[in-house]
């Protein structure tokens, strides 16, 4: 290969690409509700890990579900990593059938910090209702 082309594909060539897949991760975190951490990790300094997102069902410990049962605490931290729609109701599902509950409320805390002012509080990120009749 000619040095003229080698310098071109050097220049030209890997920082374009390195544009479109730097394009398409901001696509789906915007769409998808993709976690900024996912698909390179070009938003690890814009947000808070998502090890620290806390999932909240009133009337159950999720720290107990997670001790009894590996499915539950696979899908909970699948849930952690994408927070979408689909998850949660995967999540939700598993939880339905190996409690004794005929419905369930689960909630998705995302931790936020006021840079201005130096507060640490949540924020509602995603919550669904399920009852065990529209399995």
């Amino acid at each position: 290969m000619p040095n003229r082309i080698k310098e071109l594909l050097l220049k030209y060539g890997i920082p374009g690409i390195a544009v479109i897949v730097i394009a398409i991760q901001l696509f789906f975190v915007n769409t998808q509700k993709l976690n900024k951490w996912k698909g390179g990790g070009y938003g690890m300094y814009t947000g808070i890990h998502y090890y620290y997102d806390q999932i909240y069902i009133p009337g159950l410990s999720v720290d107990s579900l997670i001790e009894v049962n590996r499915d539950i605490q696979n899908a909970f931290r699948m849930l952690k990593r994408m927070p979408n729609e689909n998850n949660l109701k995967k999540a939700a599902n598993i939880v339905l059938k190996t409690t004794d509950k005929d419905s369930i409320h689960v909630q998705i805390w995302k931790p936020t910090v006021d840079s201005k002012n130096g507060n640490y509080s949540r924020k509602l990120y995603n919550e669904l209702y399920l009852k065990k009749s529209d399995l």
